[in-house]
């Protein structure tokens, strides 16, 4: 009599449960479930379909399947997201690193040289998702990281030792700019909360997991922009640039706001992958 089920067997069942729950991936979503419950990669995972469901990843795999039926994210469930084609460490501390970030990092590596000694700083910088990258692709910039929430700065810095990255990268707790006084930067970066808070209890299940203090901008989700379009050209060097994530109808708002902030030029949006607002990019004026 067969009592345990087959991997394949496991992740058709996945599939189906996940589904009917909604998810837009179901099937991906079930292997990387697996993968991670039972120790595989997801090519070793599917080279062994008729291979059993050992008992332990069993008693991984169906809870985790079942919290992320419920809305729970997938990367919180295994704790790794890539990024840049880097892994990071992520908990439910730190905002989940998203492929539209990667166009923020993009535009800072294609305006930098890859061989120059920078100065750039990080703001907000959660699981260090932007700053270690930045860190690992220009390899002699000096780049430092800000944080406010303790949780996230611990998860950070140990994705910066994962990364072998903790002798590039200074990490400060305090909130955006605070710790960034008296430097003066090539570039500065900040993936900043922009969702209004109006709409924090209309978003889906596994947004609404992520850390509040990374979503939330404010009555108009421009909270953090104001402060800092008004603090950058105090930490920037004349002609730094400053580049700054932005949700997908924000660019005429932070086009205004750079404006009458009076101390930037050459101010541009750039689209994300699916052409929508992502990216704000402006100079500081020389004085």
């Amino acid at each position: 009599m067969k009592l345990a089920l087959t991997l394949q067997e496991a992740l058709e069942k996945a599939r189906l449960k996940l589904a009917a729950a909604g998810v837009s991936r179901p099937r991906l979503e079930a292997e990387v479930l697996l993968a991670w419950a039972g120790g595989y990669t997801r090519p070793g995972l599917l080279a062994r379909p008729g291979e059993e469901l050992a008992p332990a990843a069993a008693a991984r795999f169906w809870p985790a399947v079942a919290r992320r039926a419920a809305g729970y994210p997938l990367q919180y469930l295994t704790g790794r997201q890539e990024f840049m084609s880097l892994e990071f460490k992520v908990t439910p501390a730190v905002l989940i690193p998203r492929q539209d970030t990667e166009v923020v990092v993009e535009a800072v590596l294609q305006r930098l040289d890859p061989a120059g000694s920078h100065t750039i700083a990080d703001c907000g910088t959660g699981s260090g998702a932007i700053a270690l990258s930045l860190a690992h692709y220009l390899p002699r910039a000096i780049v430092y990281a800000t944080e406010l929430s303790p949780a996230a700065l611990a998860i950070a810095r140990q994705n910066a030792c994962n990364l072998g990255l903790a002798g590039r990268v200074t990490f400060f707790q305090g909130d955006f700019l605070t710790p960034l006084q008296g430097l003066a930067l090539d570039a500065l970066v900040a993936n900043p909360p922009y969702i209004p808070t109006a709409e924090l209890d209309e978003l889906p299940p596994e947004v609404r997991a992520e850390p509040r203090l990374a979503l939330d901008g404010g009555a108009d989700g421009l909270d953090a922009y104001r402060v800092l379009l008004a603090g950058a050209p105090q930490v920037l060097k004349a002609a730094g640039l400053l580049a700054l994530e932005i949700g997908s109808n924000q660019g005429p708002a932070l086009l205004e706001l750079a404006a009458r902030a009076g101390a930037y030029r050459e101010m541009v949006v750039l689209p994300d992958y699916g052409g929508r607002d992502r990216c704000f990019l402006a100079l500081r004026r020389e004085e």
